[in-house]
């Protein structure tokens, strides 16, 4: 039987596998987490409005989330921002402040509800950005999943309205189209910086004598950031260079930034509108629950799940978000859940399903293709990197050195 010790070591393991390259399963496990976490934050946040101004609630959310989000974009690694790139956490921060700030502006005005209903919009602006910075490519199946799940959330909605006649006047409804585009902005932002992180990455890799797909292999099999041990060319490896900022490193600076903005705005509200020598535990709790469930989880786990998948993956699952805070609402805030209401979030499951399921196959034929074009170059003349790998194996082998077997693109294995 193995020990206690033994299988906490090899959960550790795993779990580090699945941080570094996850199965879909995963990814869609997490992406569902991050949508109850949000619903639960709604759920949590309408009763702590009462007693706290949403500016200023937003403020002691990203002042509990800040540490936290610093330690992991340490954990996170990869090297510090250079030059222009420390100019966009500014953007990316005035769009995820605007979306931090609103969902409880819209909260307190509109209602959890209803402000986890208008999440879904985020998938159509997040594809329509992403077309036009060329981060995504929409296929049929992607659009059909996409219409469907904006149909599930607009009957939804409508029967909510009828339900209870509460239908948001003209300046709510900006709010809400507001706060559900500024975090679909960020997302776009967010791809976009690591897409040239990893593009400057590339360029390094090449200026120091290794293909980009050589490196990858080498790093993730011998565990290198700095440099690798070894020779590959007569003599010892060029030092590889650091691997670019990562998604938490963007979402610290982001929130740093947005909670400048915020506190600016909040910190006299703090002051003059909250009692706290009597404020009751459930606005306690709700702040709590912002800034470590939310801002802290929920955000971590969707800008990783961002780096691992394309942009418009995850904010697709903002559909999920709908069902798990009408079934909060209904299970703590006593707000019922109808069967009609039930259906429309089952059509916008569906849609989630079908946009998911798109992607999936789309990235299973990136890979075959790539395999295929692999085993085209296996029978092309060897290039200088390959004769040098193959120096080195016989120069190794004559040595009686110990060695690893790296797999490359090339079909090539190097001595190291």
């Amino acid at each position: 039987m193995a020990s206690p010790a033994s299988e906490a070591g090899g959960f550790a393991g795993f779990a580090a596998r699945q941080y570094r390259d996850p199965s879909p399963a995963t990814c869609h496990a997490a992406l569902v987490l991050v949508q109850a976490l949000f619903a639960g934050m709604h759920t949590t946040a309408s009763p702590a409005l009462e007693h706290i101004p949403p500016f200023g609630f937003c403020a002691l959310r990203l002042a509990i989330a800040l540490p936290f989000l610093w330690y992991l974009s340490r954990r996170e690694g990869g090297r510090a921002f250079r030059g222009a790139e420390w100019l966009h956490p500014i953007p990316m921060g005035v769009a995820i402040g605007t979306a931090y700030a609103l969902v409880f502006v819209c909260n307190k005005r509109s209602g959890p509800i209803l402000t986890a209903m208008i999440q879904p919009l985020m998938p159509i602006s997040t594809t329509v950005l992403s077309a036009l910075a060329g981060l995504e490519r929409v296929g049929a199946g992607k659009a059909l999943g996409l219409l469907i799940a904006t149909l599930g959330t607009i009957i939804t909605l409508r029967v909510f309205t009828e339900t209870y006649g509460k239908r948001p006047s003209a300046v709510d409804a900006v709010l809400l189209v507001m706060q559900a585009n500024a975090y679909a902005v960020y997302v776009v932002c967010l791809a976009g910086a690591l897409r040239l992180g990893r593009a400057d990455a590339e360029k390094e890799e090449e200026a120091r004598g290794i293909p980009g797909v050589e490196l990858e292999a080498v790093e993730e099999d011998a565990g290198a950031s700095a440099a690798v041990e070894g020779t590959l060319k007569g003599g010892r490896a060029p030092s590889l260079p650091s691997s670019p900022p990562g998604p938490m490193r963007y979402l610290f600076y982001s929130t740093l930034v947005a909670e400048v903005i915020i506190v600016g705005v909040g910190a006299e509200g703090l002051g003059r509108d909250v009692s706290w020598d009597s404020l009751p535990a459930e606005a306690i709790a709700g702040v709590l629950y912002a800034g470590f469930a939310s801002s802290c989880l929920a955000h971590g786990l969707n800008s990783w799940a961002v780096s691992k998948v394309a942009g418009i993956l995850p904010t697709v699952y903002s559909g999920v978000q709908v069902i798990f805070t009408v079934l909060f609402a209904g299970v703590f805030l006593g707000e019922a859940v109808g069967w009609d209401r039930a259906c429309g979030s089952a059509v916008t499951v569906f849609g989630v399903y079908l946009v998911s399921r798109a992607k999936e196959r789309e990235m299973e034929r990136e890979k075959s293709e790539g395999a295929d074009a692999g085993e085209r170059r296996v029978g092309e003349p060897p290039g200088a990197f390959e004769r040098a790998g193959a120096k080195e194996q016989q120069g190794g082998q004559a040595a009686g050195e110990g060695t690893r077997r790296v797999s490359v693109d090339l079909g090539v294995a190097v001595r190291i």
